[in-house]
């Protein structure tokens, strides 16, 4: 084969093998499709309709300088705050974030029984479970104006300038932020079926999370329907606290708005847990991570031999001369 047209074969093999490394990169790179647990779709009068558990991972705990009967949970501006119950021992406390240290705690008329609280339009709101009487305090934790609400008091979380509450049946009842008067109700549905015992909960991006008394479980509800939409299992976090007969439910759940991440607690826990949720987003975005270092390595690894065998090729030197006869190099006449 002539040289030129060696030369030229390679070129194109080397052109050839350039473009289809560059395809496979390209490859690696595209975005993958995305989807997620939050912008799931569902036909509220499907029977069809099932909930759907949302994984999750353990990034952090927190000790409790003190161990409280736990009834609400809520973070704001920084700040975690914290309702306890029980007669004669029900409180309010704030706590730093990440420390867990406490800030500030007012404590309950001893013939009060503490429930959830939320914060509102600077004040924060607590619920008493049988005597009807809605407690505001300012972010200083100074004693506002009261409010009344009919029945029992359990769970209690704010959105869209209105209050979303808990009785412990399957009810949640929606309710002014000022005069407390209702607005409309859901029942709450799992799987089908009605879901009672709703007790804590937590307003967070048109969705509702609760607690369910005695129950391992966080339930996700869209707020038009009340159906579960989806569930947090975490038996293997009460777990470690041994037996819920002694009363330590898990109850406590506050969404940090500016990570996005969960805490949860429970009934004398000694420790506050940040989760974070292990979507569909994570697994593709991992995926991706994973195509993008292949894509790089695969390219690396066609493309430089490539490139340095091509260079080699044509700086190498283009033949060896014949060598004359030896007579012609002035050596001894043969004979």
């Amino acid at each position: 084969m002539e040289r030129g047209s060696y030369m030229r074969t390679r070129g194109t093999i080397l052109a050839a093998l350039i473009l289809l490394s560059l395809m496979l990169l390209s490859q690696s790179l595209n975005p993958p499709m995305i989807s997620s647990l939050e912008s799931t779709q569902f036909d509220a009068n499907s029977d069809s309709f099932k909930a759907e558990e949302i994984n999750w991972n353990l990034v952090q705990s927190v000790v409790k300088e003190t161990v409280v009967f736990t009834q609400g949970l809520e973070i704001y501006d920084g700040k975690m705050y914290e309702s306890g119950g029980l007669y004669g021992h029900s409180s309010v406390r704030s706590f730093d974030v990440g420390s867990g240290n406490p800030i500030e705690t007012v404590n309950l008329s001893s013939d009060l029984f503490g429930e959830g609280l939320t914060i509102f339009d600077e004040e924060i709101i607590v619920l008493t479970w049988k005597s009807g009487r809605v407690l505001r305090y300012s972010l200083n934790f100074e004693s506002n104006d009261e409010s009344v609400i009919p029945g029992e008091g359990w769970g209690i979380c704010s959105f869209n300038d209105m209050f979303a509450i808990s009785d412990g049946s399957s009810k949640i009842t929606f309710r002014d932020p000022v005069n407390m008067s209702e607005l409309s109700f859901v029942n709450v549905e799992f799987d089908g079926n009605s879901l009672d015992n709703i007790n804590e909960l937590e307003c967070f991006e048109n969705k509702i999370y609760a607690n369910r008394w005695y129950d391992n479980r966080i339930y996700e509800i869209d707020v038009q329907s009340g159906i579960v939409t989806g569930y947090i299992d975490l038996s293997t976090l009460v777990s470690e606290y041994g037996s819920v007969s002694n009363g330590g439910v898990l109850n406590g759940i506050a969404f940090d708005p500016s990570t996005r991440d969960l805490w949860v607690t429970g009934k004398n826990w000694s420790d506050f847990h940040r989760l974070t949720f292990v979507t569909e987003d994570n697994e593709l975005t991992d995926d991706f991570q994973v195509n993008y270092l292949i894509g790089i390595l695969v390219s690396i690894s066609i493309v430089f031999p490539l490139i340095g065998s091509f260079f080699y090729s044509i700086r190498r030197p283009k033949g060896i001369q014949a060598l004359p006869p030896l007579g012609r190099l002035g050596g001894p006449p043969n004979g």
